[in-house]
C-alpha cells in the first residue's frame, strides 16, 4: 500500500507520500493526503509513467541516455560513483521541489490574484464541493462518503489549528504547512487520530484486524487485511505509532528510505555506489520513483540537467 503522497501525500507523494490522490478521488486535490491503496511505491509501470512525465515518449536509447544525464548530475564531484550521500542529496532536492510544485498549483487555483492568503471556503470548496452542510451529516453507513467526511472535519481541525487569529485565512507559508502534515508534530497528531478515531469501533485506541478492513474499504473501496507492513510488531492491532510511521513518514525518513531503495536497485556489484551504468541497467526501477519525481527533470533539455 502507498504511503501519504499529498494535501494534508506525502507523502504523500508523497508522500509522500505523503497521503496520496486515491484516498481523496472524489474530491479533487489529494497533495495533503495519504494513500492507502498500495503501499509499494516502487511500482515498475508507475515509476516509468513518472518518469517521462506521463506517456513514454522517444526511444529507449532516448530515454536512457535522459537517465544518464541524471545520474551524471547526482554524480556531483564527478568521480564516476554516486554515493549513498550523494543520492540522498539528490533525493531530497527532488522531494522538495515536488512539494513546492504541488503547492505552487494548488496556491495559483485558490488564491489566483495573489492576494497572498488563502481562503478556508476557497479550499473547501475546490476539495469537497459545495454541499458542506451535508458532508457533517453523513450516513456513518455508508463508507466511501464516511471517509470523505472524516478527512473534511480533519481538514477543519488543521486549518483551525495554523489560524491563529481565526480570520479563516492562511499565508501561503501555513497553507504550505497545511499540505505536509508530516513535518509538524501536531498536523501529524491530528491526521493520524482522526484515522483511529474514525475505526476504532470499540475505543481501544487502535485498529484491530476486522477494523481495518473497514477501513481500507471505506478508503479505497477494497477491504485490505492488516499484514506486517503495517502492524511491525504482529499483535494483530495497528497502533498510532505503527500508523504514523506507515501512513505519513516524515520528509527525513521518506528520503532515507527512498534512497536506501534506489541504491539498492542500482548497486549491482555491491560495492556501496551505483554508477552510471548500473543506474541506466536499472531502468525500470529507477526512472519513476514516486517521491522524487525523476519525471520532472526530463521535463528539461539537457543543457538545464
Amino acid at each position: 500500500m502507498n504511503r501519504l503522497f499529498l494535501v494534508t501525500g506525502c507523502l504523500l507523494l508523497c508522500i509522500l507520500g505523503t497521503f496520496a490522490d486515491k484516498e481523496y478521488e472524489n474530491h479533487g486535490h489529494g497533495h495533503h493526503h495519504h494513500d492507502h491503496d498500495g503501499h509499494d511505491h516502487h511500482d515498475h509501470e508507475s515509476h516509468q509513467k513518472l518518469f517521462t512525465g506521463g506517456e513514454v515518449d522517444g526511444s529507449e536509447a532516448e530515454q536512457q541516455e535522459k537517465l544518464r544525464n541524471i545520474a551524471d548530475k547526482i554524480d556531483t564531484d564527478h568521480d564516476g560513483q554516486i554515493s549513498r550521500d550523494e543520492m540522498r542529496t539528490y533525493v531530497e532536492q527532488r522531494i522538495k521541489d515536488q512539494h513546492t510544485r504541488e503547492a505552487d498549483e494548488f496556491i495559483g487555483t485558490l488564491d489566483p490574484k495573489g492576494t497572498n492568503t488563502i481562503n478556508f471556503d476557497a479550499y473547501i470548496k475546490d476539495n469537497y464541493g459545495d454541499d458542506v452542510k451535508q458532508l457533517e451529516q453523513i450516513d456513518r453507513s455508508d463508507l466511501r462518503s464516511r471517509e470523505t467526511r472524516r478527512t473534511f472535519l480533519t481538514d477543519k481541525q488543521k486549518w483551525t489549528h495554523l489560524d491563529k487569529d481565526g480570520d479563516q485565512l492562511l499565508s501561503y507559508e501555513e497553507f504550505r504547512n497545511f499540505l505536509r502534515p508530516e513535518d509538524d508534530e501536531d498536523l501529524r497528531r491530528v491526521e493520524i487520530n482522526s484515522i483511529i478515531k474514525e475505526y476504532d469501533d470499540n475505543n481501544d485506541g487502535k485498529i484491530s484486524a476486522d477494523e481495518y478492513l473497514k477501513m481500507t474499504e471505506a478508503e479505497t473501496g477494497q477491504a485490505d487485511p492488516l499484514g506486517s507492513e503495517v502492524d511491525t510488531n504482529n499483535d494483530g492491532y495497528g497502533d498510532f505509532d505503527e500508523f504514523a510511521r506507515y501512513y505519513l513518514p516524515t520528509s527525513i525518513t521518506a528520503t532515507n528510505e527512498e534512497t536506501d531503495h534506489l541504491l539498492k536497485e542500482c548497486d549491482t556489484d555491491k560495492d556501496g555506489f551505483c554508477s552510471p551504468n548500473e543506474i541506466v541497467n536499472a531502468y525500470s526501477s529507477f526512472a519513476g520513483s514516486q517521491i522524487t519525481d525523476f519525471g520532472a527533470d526530463l521535463e528539461t533539455t539537457r543543457e538545464d540537467l
